[in-house]
Order: structure tokens, then sequence, then C-alpha cells
């Protein structure tokens, strides 16, 4: 019985959240967007829950009052998400990674050709075309981490993030919306100032963002927050009821079910510019892997 009401109350809930989508989303171009969902190609799977929903997911260097497309993109994940079965796929792309056909870094795509330019890139180097393009700057970042509320990263290792705010220790961490910056954009103080560790720890707090999402599914209101947090200064091209499958969406996951993977590369230089040039073997066996059921039965394939 108690389940019953809670699946009613849920529904309810989500009926009125629904509605003020509505009211929401047509609003978005008049605030400065602090977080862009843009569709690419055909994007079936939004609309097809036994499909993977793939989401190319880009952290933006743009601070507030910044246009989050124009920043560098220093993260860069392509997370898939099967909702019929829990199961997802995290695989992390460094971003210095080398894009001969551009003669650039994959995190400068964005600024020079937009959500579909990397998207393309992403594409030709994994073989799986994105459904849709995240992109969050620092203020959406911090709004949505502030309503998602506190999370638990579990690191390998000990560390300072670079601006001497928190410390990391071996184990897990509890990280609130600042500290979760802090972790996701300090480099220097890992080590070799790796951008293969700074990937991981992405992914680590992707796991974690998820496990939180998953524990609280039931908290009254709880969702709801996230989403309306979200639109708040959202702009998309999605319609209100795409837009809130797709966040709902992430509740289905099982961080115990979700696979992380980084795709490798080997170290060099381009006009003076420090690179990475991507293993093409692995990133291609990778996709292949994951494209259609989002998981990863052989594994990373990389010596890492």
């Amino acid at each position: 019985m108690r389940t019953a009401l809670r699946a009613v109350r849920r529904g309810a809930l989500r009926l009125a959240l629904l509605g003020a989508v509505v009211l929401v989303v047509p609003d978005g171009s008049v605030h400065p967007a602090t977080i862009s969902l843009t569709t690419v190609g055909t994007a079936k799977a939004v609309d097809n829950g036994d499909d993977v929903l793939w989401v190319l997911a880009l952290g933006s260097e743009a601070g507030p009052g910044e246009d989050v497309m124009e920043g560098l993109t220093d993260a860069v994940q392509l997370v898939g998400v099967r909702p019929e079965t829990g199961r997802a796929t995290a695989i992390g792309l460094p971003r210095d990674l080398y894009v001969a056909d551009r003669g650039a870094r994959l995190n400068t795509v964005l600024a020079r050709a937009g959500v579909e330019g990397v998207a393309v890139e992403v594409e030709r180097l994994l073989g799986i075309a994105p459904d849709l393009v995240l992109v969050t700057g620092t203020e959406g970042f911090l709004s949505m981490m502030g309503t998602v509320g506190p999370v638990e990263v579990d690191s390998p290792i000990r560390f300072d993030t670079e601006d001497g705010e928190v410390e990391i220790r071996p184990g897990s961490n509890t990280l609130d919306a600042d500290q979760a910056l802090s972790y996701a954009t300090t480099r220097d103080t890992l080590p070799l100032r790796s951008d293969f560790a700074r990937a991981a720890n992405h992914q680590r707090l992707l796991l974690g963002v998820l496990a939180r999402l998953r524990a609280a599914e039931d908290d009254e209101g709880y969702l709801e927050a996230v989403t309306l947090s979200a639109l708040g200064g959202l702009e998309t091209d999605l319609s209100p009821a795409e837009a809130f499958r797709v966040i709902a969406s992430l509740t289905t996951v099982d961080p115990s079910r979700t696979d992380a993977c980084i795709i490798r590369g080997t170290f060099g230089d381009e006009s003076g510019a420090a690179v990475v040039y991507p293993d093409e073997d692995q990133a291609e066996a990778v996709g292949r892997d994951a494209r259609d059921d989002a998981r990863l039965q052989g594994g990373c394939r990389d010596a890492g």
C-alpha cells in the first residue's frame, strides 16, 4: 500500500513539474544560459526508452555571465544510459586529444565549430553518434550541484585541489558544490599533472552524482527541485516533455552497473602546443563494444 501511495504521489508531483516546465523552458532565452542541452542528428533515443541515450557532456570554462559555448571544454565525457536495464557507460576523452582534421586540440572545437562540430569528432573517434550535447559552465555546475546536494567521491590517492581549499583523501570523500568544482577542475596537483587522471576524477564525480540521484529519488520533491534548478538556466531545443524524460532517466542508472573508461594516447607537440595523439584502436574497440547496450564487456582495453 505504501509503495502504491508513493507512486501516486510521485506521479502527481511530476505532472505538476511538467506543467512548470512548460512555463520555464520558453523563458530560457530571457536569461543568460548556464546550461545548454542540444539535440544532434535525429536523436531518436530521446523518445525511445528502449534505446541507449548517448549524451556528450562538456564542461566549459565559461564563468558567470559568459557564454558557455565560447569557453574551452576541459571536461569531455560521452555517457550512454539505457533506462530499460539501469546500465550506463562513461567514456572520457582528455582535453588535449589532437584532432588532425582541424589541426587543433579537442577542447577548442566547441568555440570554433559548435556542439555539432564536437559531436562529429567524437563520432569519428568512437563510432558513436551522440543524441544530445550537454554544455555546462561554472555557474550552471554550481547551481546543479547545490541542488543535488553533497556527493560521495571515492579517490584512489591523496591530493590537494589546486586552489588549496580541499584535501582529497584516499577512500570516500563528501563534497559540496564548491568543493566538487575544485575537485573537477584540478590538474596541476595530480600525479604528472595528468589529464588522464583528471578525466578519471570527472567520472568518479559523475558516479557520485548518479548515486545521489538514485538514493534520493523517492524523497518528496527532490527530483523535481533538481529538474527545475537545471531548467532555470537551461537553453535547449528539446520539448518540455523530452527535457523532463532526459533528466528523469538519470535516476534509472545503477552506479554499480556503470562502466567507465578513459581513451588513452601518446604525448606529442603540434605548433608548440602539447597534445595527445589518441589510441585509435582502443577508441574504436571501446565504442563498438558500448554502442548498442551501454556496456563494456571487453573492458577498457588499455594498459593503464
